[in-house]
């Protein structure tokens, strides 16, 4: 595409902020990628009752255990602070010999780069995703710039060193690679994805929405080599103790400023009739999920499904698939058992799109205000007040249910148009 090839300014606003922010987080501790580093550490040393916390609670209660803290306080932090790894075993053991021979900041740099790179590689196959016809290459950088860096979303991933980031990239290419109608890469991309994490696998319902049986053999046949070559490598004892977090992840619900599932919304309405007390001075609350939840989150989930399909039948094929992946992913997003924040990260990288579905007026006027619910400044004004935590919820809940409603009115939009 000449206008792509040709926007200097754009590439070259890309990578720097690029590289601007890897400088910006060299060294610095990232507390999500500690569930890498840590996981395949122990892994490396053969303490496999270590890769997972022997406390299955230990994501709600953080109970450390001491090897990790021990760990941890070797490399330089004495606070503690560590994430819990809730991913396939398999991770642990091909990045055991990388944590053996790195220390943990040198590790967390790695990753970094790694993702920074995975961002700018999304944001090109982004763009060549939607193929605007109304937008340079620049404008959309430098769209996509502005929400990654003013953003909690951007900043919140990318300072944690999420592997959301690099899974995030793997999404993109997939679908970009399904536009191509590069069917069985599209479907192997996207079950690597959900071998790094699991969510990812729910995707597959667009591949089904849209009939591309190449692609979810592809997909299917794919993560069933990966779960087999996770098994051997790993064992099925590391499986079995995965398996029994995950449980215990969606067996509560957790009510807190970053998670903005329709679980701890509507839970959080439930306490509010019944006089629950709500967020105490630890900022979330967890509790478990009464019976009538589940139902609940069930039929929103069907009914979210159901307005995704129905929506963009009509409509040109590379539209259509870029509307079901955006509208899928959220509607899995707020109905699952965590939707932290950072996973709209893909939004984000996807959401300059309606600068080429919509009025520019509309389109810019949207953005802002997308971009100001989401704003790190809003997130750090908000932080230290009272009422702080319950506006950070429901702010973010419902301008990610406001993103559902525009991209069902676009899709309406777009099928009018001659």
């Amino acid at each position: 595409m000449q206008v792509f090839s040709n926007d200097r300014l754009g590439h070259f606003a890309l990578w720097l902020w690029a590289i601007v922010t890897v400088y910006i987080q060299w060294n610095r501790w990232s507390l999500d990628a500690t569930a890498l580093y840590f996981s395949a550490y122990f892994y490396d040393l053969g303490q496999w009752g270590l890769v997972y916390s022997p406390d299955p609670g230990f994501f709600w209660d953080k109970h450390y255990p001491p090897e990790w803290l021990a760990l941890a306080k070797s490399q330089g932090d004495a606070t503690g602070n560590m994430s819990p790894y809730v991913y396939p075993p398999l991770w642990a053991a091909l990045l055991a010999p990388l944590a053996s021979r790195l220390t943990v900041v040198s590790f967390f740099n790695v990753v970094n780069i790694v993702n920074l790179v995975a961002t700018v590689g999304s944001v090109y196959l982004a763009y060549g995703m939607i193929r605007p016809q109304k937008i340079s290459f620049t404008i959309w950088s430098l769209v996509s710039i502005a929400l990654l860096q003013f953003t909690f979303i951007g900043a919140l991933a990318i300072s944690l060193g999420q592997p959301q980031v690099f899974v995030t990239f793997l999404i993109i290419a997939a679908f970009r690679a399904l536009l191509a109608n590069k069917d069985g890469l599209a479907g192997a991309v996207l079950a690597f994805a959900a071998a790094i994490k699991i969510a990812p696998g729910f995707l597959a319902v667009v591949l089904i929405m849209e009939r591309r049986w190449r692609a979810l053999a592809a997909f299917l046949v794919a993560g069933a080599a990966f779960a087999g070559l996770s098994l051997i490598v790993a064992g099925p004892d590391l499986h079995r103790e995965m398996l029994i977090r995950l449980k215990d992840l969606n067996s509560k619900v957790l009510i807190a400023p970053v998670n903005l599932t329709i679980d701890s919304v509507l839970l959080q309405i439930s306490n509010w009739l019944n006089g629950t007390p709500g967020w105490g001075v630890s900022r979330y609350l967890i509790q478990a999920k009464p019976g009538w939840l589940p139902w609940v989150t069930k039929l929103l989930l069907i009914l979210g499904l159901a307005l995704a399909y129905v929506s963009t039948k009509q409509l040109h094929p590379g539209r259509r698939i870029w509307f079901r992946l955006q509208l899928v992913y959220l509607v899995f997003l707020i109905t699952g058992p965590l939707a932290w924040t950072h996973y709209l990260y893909l939004t984000i990288l996807l959401l300059p799109g309606v600068l080429t579905l919509a009025s520019l007026r509309f389109a810019a006027a949207f953005l802002l205000v997308f971009a100001a619910f989401f704003s790190s400044a809003a997130y750090w004004f908000l932080f230290p007040l009272e009422i702080g935590p319950y506006v950070q919820l429901f702010s973010a809940f419902l301008m990610a249910l406001a993103t559902i409603g525009v991209l069902l009115w676009l899709t309406q939009q777009q099928n009018e148009s001659p």
